[in-house]
């Protein structure tokens, strides 16, 4: 993992090389940060830099042996610490899941804990054990094999419970050369002592943009590329499950039932219901999602125009024909009320024919209340 492969984060990525080629990286750090910012890809991406033979100006080289070692989460210095499940009557650490865990980064470098205990196929909740910790002391007492540092990158430490205090002598004094790399989404769930024993950096929520341009790398059309930045909020997570899950073009969708509900076509919204109904429950959801997010951008269309706004023609257009027939900031209120329910009640298994069809007449209520012009 390259810096340049690591989505957005290029001030926290400038300062880290900085940090590095001066020698004052700090021994402990944690990077924390919204899910989906990259925490964990950011980490193997500095420890890929420090170890990197014939390090670039602002990256590690990708060639020499050592990046050819990180690239396949192989190299003998870099130690890993996630989450494991208990295996039979054994206790289990880190070693006895790597080679899963390998596999599971090298395809889902920015998957989640849940991913993570998913791709085992287990329901049991994850731990990082009491045996793991002393396993971590004991491998970083260890002289380094190949490198002139030896690395811990320990992955959602938040699943250390009180045992994690173990790990506070290795924290404070560590061995020469070492290094401790916590990743997380979730500091203040982390034990407070080991908080406070590590200097943290914080990975900033990922723009529209930064999220738009990462997705059309990987083979997304912009508008789609647009829609699934848009939803997923900052969480480049969130933006790879949409482009995996769903194929649908929310667009033509959001048209169609608008269509339905400014023109009053009853039988086409029945046919529009049905057809929703038939989206597995993931994808209603995103497209709720999806519309409440258009709407949010509406709102800020009207105050400072299209300015700023990642939006499709197809998109502003259909604001501007819902401003024009006079779609209030109460209405978009209203509105965005009704979908989030929406969404609450999906999770819980409602019927969705009713749902949608209960949803529709509700929101037709509201955009017919003052009469408002039919769409075209």
């Amino acid at each position: 993992m390259q810096f340049n492969n690591v989505v957005g984060q290029h001030e926290l990525i400038a300062k880290i090389i900085t940090l590095v080629n001066n020698h004052h990286l700090p021994h402990a750090l944690m990077l924390t940060g919204h899910e989906g910012s990259g925490g964990l890809p950011l980490a193997l991406a500095t420890a890929q830099f420090i170890l990197c033979a014939d390090k670039q100006a602002t990256d590690s080289c990708g060639v020499c042996s050592s990046c050819t070692k990180m690239g396949k989460l192989q190299h003998p210095d870099i130690h890993f610490s996630f989450p494991t499940i208990k295996n039979r009557d054994k206790i289990p650490t880190s070693n006895d899941f790597i080679r899963e865990f390998r596999e599971f980064v090298s395809a889902n470098p920015y998957g989640n804990d849940t991913d993570w205990l998913k791709f085992l196929e287990s329901e049991k909740q994850g731990n990082i054990t009491a045996l793991e910790c002393r396993e971590i002391i004991q491998k970083l007492q260890l002289r380094s094999f190949e490198s002139e540092y030896k690395i811990l990158i320990m992955w959602y430490p938040e699943y250390l419970e009180k045992e994690g205090n173990i790990l506070l002598k290795l924290i404070e004094e560590p061995t020469d050369k070492t290094l401790l790399f916590f990743v997380t989404s979730n500091a203040e769930e982390i034990l407070p002592t080991i908080q406070s024993r590590t200097q943290l950096f914080s990975l900033k929520r990922l723009t529209d943009n930064e999220i738009k341009e990462a997705l059309m790398e990987r083979g997304v059309n912009e508008g789609k590329a647009i829609q699934y930045a848009r939803i997923a909020e900052g969480d480049f997570h969130k933006a790879l499950s949409l482009m995996s899950e769903t194929e649908n073009d929310f667009v033509n969708i959001l048209r169609n039932w608008l269509n339905c509900l400014y023109a009053n076509k009853g039988i086409e919204l029945v046919e529009w219901v049905n057809g929703m109904a038939d989206l597995n429950k993931e994808a209603q959801k995103k497209f709720l999602e999806y519309v409440i997010q258009l709407l949010e951008h509406m709102i800020r269309f009207k105050t400072i125009g299209s300015q700023n706004l990642v939006l499709l023609e197809s998109e502003q257009k259909i604001i501007e024909v819902l401003i024009a027939k006079g779609m209030t900031d109460f209405f978009i209120t209203e509105i965005s009320d009704l979908l989030e329910n929406s969404i609450y009640e999906i999770e819980r298994n409602a019927n969705t024919k009713i749902l949608f069809h209960s949803l529709s007449l509700r929101i037709q209520k509201i955009v017919l209340r003052k009469n408002l012009a039919l769409m075209s």
